[in-house]
């Protein structure tokens, strides 16, 4: 027979872990937030947690793009800073899940939403802890898609 103490410890001990679990992912959302900067540094990015765009910055070198460039420009650093937030939650709740279920059920929920945010994938963030490094196009932060050409 289980002795019911031992049973009430035991739960309590689960319910605190789980708790602090809960609470380091909270953080690792919180923490996302991300800056990206093109690479000719007319556009600065931060985003967020779940990519949400909190700061939109033109540097005096946006002047000399034309509007169509900007824009480019802006999406492509827009896009590139919601990756790299995605990418830092999985770095950092990787510790937290392990390699399991859940670390591969996140991965492929933010493979998804980066598949929706960069459908061409064009962004070419660092790889996550356990991920091959993605094919290089060339050199350039954009994989061969620069609009900065």
């Amino acid at each position: 027979m289980t002795d019911p103490y031992e049973y009430l410890a035991t739960f309590e001990q689960r319910l605190t872990q789980a708790q602090d679990q809960a609470n380091a992912i909270q953080t690792a959302f919180r923490d996302s937030r991300t800056e990206a900067q093109s690479p000719d540094g007319s556009v600065i990015i931060t985003v967020g947690s779940g990519g949400r765009i909190e700061s939109l910055q033109l540097t005096p070198r946006a002047d000399d793009l034309g509007h169509t460039t900007l824009a480019r420009t802006i999406m492509d650093t827009i896009r590139r800073a919601q990756v790299e937030a995605a990418r830092k939650i999985e770095t950092t709740l990787q510790p937290l899940l392990g390699d399991g279920e859940g670390m591969a059920f996140l991965r492929e929920q933010i493979d998804q939403g980066i598949a929706v945010i960069d459908p061409a994938g064009t962004v070419e963030p660092p790889p996550a802890p356990g991920r091959p490094a993605p094919p290089r196009g060339d050199d350039d932060d954009f994989g061969g898609n620069s609009v900065l050409r």
